[in-house]
């Protein structure tokens, strides 16, 4: 009898420290104090573990991301298609920072990018690489694009992290530049569809015999049949290396931009060499990702260069330190990626910041990432990177309620249907030119509006799909195109629009589309057309 309650005792106690320790992923701490060593090839020659670490260490770092392969591999590979970086002369510096870094109990997530491969590679296997509409390549230098359908990506990239894996005992792995690739960052130059053969052939069975379209125009259905593609085959990727990562060790992280198969979903801070300003970058995406994907970590990073083209200077002190403390404030760890390590730095105004602001983090860390939201607020995103007209739509709304101090949530709109009961408890919804919507998440917000959620659309949001526009808001398109430049609004009900004390009519700049508002229940701000240098008393209101 004792030997049975001994038995029982030791297969529960088992079972239980199993348990444990399958539900203490070390990421799920949310604590993450990441800094990145993106790597330049040449700095192979001369990266030292003993001062990465002692580093690391100076600056409160919990967790390292550095190059370990794809692109070019920075350890001695014995793959042949795996280009090895030619600068690499300690075969075993790779090998040496985890084994340090772990000794002073720093994570180590390194880093794979399969979006290019050098020269040599493309002229033994140029079928793996990226072709244009035109029949152009994507190059920068002597690296190639590839194709995300072709073997390279299919097939090679899960060799080479095996290799890796296998290789070092690593915390983690982060994917640089995943999925399809249609621009040339370094030039800002769009190329187009890729046409590679792998892509027309998955396609064609992907779609029942449909050629690949070359243009992105959201109307038409085959577009948005490749939409559906694309997103079928990057997470078909994802899944597999999910199970090829996992199968090896579950405490591997797996860290990238998107959020199927992943552990921790990673976003960017980078300067805008443009105007206006924007400081919200970092509470902007770590709101959006936390409240788009609830399950999931966030790491932000701050990018400390200025552009592709001027890597070498870091942005000001003073726009890290924003960066890294709306981190904190929005429920992420902190995260930065710097050109190389810290030793000999071209730009080092930054470090003081960030010794400060990593140890205050690691001084407070118990208080942070633990985060309830009780905004009964939501704007809706145009996707996890906005950009072009919706983006400054978007950023526009947030300025006002960031400016007033109201709380809100920041939720893609391709997430809407994934949160049906979190939609349907804010009181307000806000779509800042959301022009298009899954029929899910359409039926989402009208099933809201019915319940008493209040929704609001600004300038061009639901254009198409003119049944839900009208269902909702009573509201025709007339003119959705409409340059706003000299159009005023007039704050006549002073009841409702109470900040404008002197002013009759209020500026615009912009898009101002033209609405057919008589199936609307109320009419408020009236649009004023063009008007001349010095306008008489009877306007006419538009």
């Amino acid at each position: 009898m004792k030997n049975r309650i001994l038995l029982f005792y030791f297969l529960l106690h088992t079972t239980c420290l199993l348990a444990q320790n399958k539900a203490d992923l070390w990421w799920k701490r949310n604590n993450l104090r990441v800094i990145q060593m993106n790597l330049p090839a040449y700095e192979a020659a001369t990266i030292n573990a003993d001062s990465i670490v002692t580093d690391l260490v100076a600056c409160s770092a919990n967790t390292l991301l550095i190059n370990a392969g794809g692109i070019m591999a920075f350890y001695p590979t014995k793959l042949d298609f795996h280009y090895r970086n030619p600068y690499l002369k300690d075969n075993n510096v790779l090998a040496d920072i985890v084994r340090k870094c772990h000794e002073k109990s720093i994570k180590v997530i390194v880093r794979f990018d399969f979006s290019r491969v050098h020269e040599s590679i493309f002229k033994a296997h140029p079928d793996w690489c990226y072709i244009s509409p035109k029949g152009e390549r994507i190059i920068n230098t002597d690296m190639y694009v590839v194709s995300i359908n072709a073997p390279y990506v299919q097939e090679k990239a899960f060799r080479i992290i095996e290799e890796v894996i296998n290789t070092f005992p690593i915390d983690g792995i982060f994917l640089n530049m995943p999925g399809y690739q249609v621009n040339n960052p370094y030039e800002g130059k769009y190329h187009g569809i890729d046409q590679n053969e792998y892509d027309r052939k998955r396609f064609a069975e992907y779609s029942g015999g449909k050629a690949l379209p070359v243009e992105e125009n959201k109307a038409d259905p085959l577009f948005q049949k490749y939409l559906e593609f694309k997103k079928a085959t990057v997470e078909d990727w994802s899944e597999r290396l999910h199970k090829l990562v996992k199968s090896k060790n579950e405490q591997i992280a797996i860290c990238t931009y998107s959020d199927k198969f992943v552990d921790i979903i990673r976003h960017e801070s980078q300067s805008m060499t443009t105007l206006p300003y924007w400081p919200y970058t970092a509470s902007d995406n770590v709101g959006n990702a936390v409240n788009s994907f609830p399950d999931h970590i966030i790491s932000n990073a701050s990018i400390q260069q200025i552009s592709f083209q001027s890597r070498y200077n870091a942005v000001e002190p003073e726009e890290t330190r924003i960066r890294l403390y709306e981190n904190i404030a929005n429920g992420s760890g902190l995260d930065m990626s710097m050109m190389g390590d810290m030793r000999g730095y071209e730009d080092e105004r930054n470090f003081p910041v960030f010794r400060k602001v990593y140890g205050f983090h690691k001084k407070n860390e118990a208080y942070f990432g633990k985060y309830k939201s009780v905004a009964k607020i939501a704007v809706v995103a145009p996707g996890a990177w906005p950009s072009g007209e919706p983006m400054q739509e978007y950023r526009g709304i947030q300025l006002m309620l960031r400016e007033a101090h109201i709380p809100f949530d920041i939720v893609e709109d391709g997430q809407i249907s994934h949160l049906e009961e979190k939609m349907k408890g804010y009181q307000l919804i806000i779509l800042p030119e959301i022009t298009y919507l899954k029929p899910e998440a359409i039926r989402i917000l009208k099933e809201a509006s019915q319940q008493g959620t209040h929704l609001i659309a600004t300038n061009r949001a639901l254009w198409d799909s003119p049944e839900t526009l009208e269902a909702l808001f009573g509201a025709k398109i007339e003119k959705k195109d409409n340059d706003g430049a000299g159009n005023y609004l007039v704050p006549d009900d002073r009841g409702i629009f109470k900040s404008f004390k002197g002013q009759s009519m209020l500026f615009w700049k912009f898009n101002l589309g033209l609405y057919d508002l008589s199936g609307a229940d109320q009419k408020l701000l009236p649009g004023v057309g063009k008007r001349p240098p010095r306008p008489a008393r009877d306007h006419r209101r538009a």
